[in-house]
């Protein structure tokens, strides 16, 4: 082999390590970009996934610290909680109400009544003045049943027994039962006012 040859074969072979080594180094730095952002993919999701964990304890920590949103505004709720959640829901639900005083009202209503009937049974024996007596007594008594029956209907507060209330407060009302007797049957007042002597 001539020197000639052996220079050039040796130029070659260098020049195929060098491409060898830049290939090599290309590989190297490739796989090292690949590796770093497939790192960084990785930290991303784990991020993204941290976020959305911590994203339902914040959503309910705002829930929990605004006020309970109307009910036209629970459905966009769920939509974007895309859940629903029950104990939310049953934290929400209205405690009721003590109907104590629609109790009362219709206590008081019932017990104008009696007292009513009694002052007729007293009228109709002859003692109009003392009947009169407990009529007035029985009109403000009746009225204060009728407005307690009517809070306690429209608070929530024994709905129908406060309005069962209002209804036997104004039937035990003796305004009320003078004028029902008037249009109903007159001839009965005629007859009750007794005998003259």
């Amino acid at each position: 082999m001539a020197p000639d040859e052996q220079r050039a074969a040796q130029q070659r072979a260098t020049q195929q390590r060098a491409t060898q080594q830049k290939a090599t180094q290309q590989r190297a730095t490739q796989q090292k970009a690949t590796q770093q952002r497939a790192t960084q993919q990785r930290s991303a999701q784990q991020r993204a996934a941290q976020q959305r964990a911590a994203q339902p304890r914040t959503a309910a920590a705002r829930s929990a610290a605004r006020p309970a949103p109307a009910q036209t505004d629970e459905f966009a709720r769920l939509v974007q909680r895309n859940t629903v959640d029950v104990r939310d829901h049953q934290a929400r639900t209205p405690r009721r109400r003590n109907p104590l005083i629609g109790k009362i009202a219709l206590g008081m209503a019932v017990v104008c009544a009696a007292v009513d009937a009694s002052a007729f049974a007293v009228f109709v024996g002859g003692d109009t003045t003392f009947a009169f007596g407990i009529c007035f007594v029985v009109v403000f008594l009746t009225l204060v049943a009728a407005v307690l029956g009517f809070i306690a209907a429209v608070g929530s507060f024994g709905r129908w027994y406060g309005a069962i209330g209002v209804v036997v407060a104004f039937l035990a009302n003796p305004v009320i039962l003078i004028v029902l007797v008037v249009i109903v049957a007159p001839e009965l007042l005629t007859d009750m006012g007794g005998s003259t002597p």
